[in-house]
C-alpha cells in the first residue's frame, strides 16, 4: 500500500515544499478456506484502516524531525481535510 502527503504553497497548489511517502505490505493470516474474491474484497477495504495508525505517526515524526510546518493527516482513513 503506497500512502504520501504534500506540503504546498496556499496559494499555487503546484508548487511542492516537501512531501513525505510510505509504502506498506500488509500481510493477513487466515485460518479456513475464503474465496479468492472474498480475501481481495476483505483486504482492499481492511488494508488502507489497519496501516493508517502507523502512517499518521509517520507523519507526524517526519514533521517533527524535520522542523517543517506541522501537516494535518486525519484520524480516520478516508476524511478529507478542508
Amino acid at each position: 500500500m503506497d500512502l504520501g502527503v504534500r506540503l504546498v504553497d496556499k496559494s499555487e497548489s503546484s508548487v511542492v515544499f516537501a512531501f513525505i511517502e510510505a509504502d506498506y505490505i500488509v500481510d493477513y493470516r487466515i485460518k479456513s478456506d475464503l474465496q479468492e474474491e472474498a480475501l481481495k474484497a476483505f483486504a482492499e477495504f481492511n488494508a488502507v484502516h489497519n496501516v493508517w495508525p502507523f502512517w499518521r505517526q509517520h507523519v507526524f515524526d517526519v514533521v517533527d524531525k524535520g522542523r517543517l510546518p506541522r501537516i494535518e493527516v486525519p484520524f480516520f482513513a478516508g476524511l478529507k481535510l478542508k
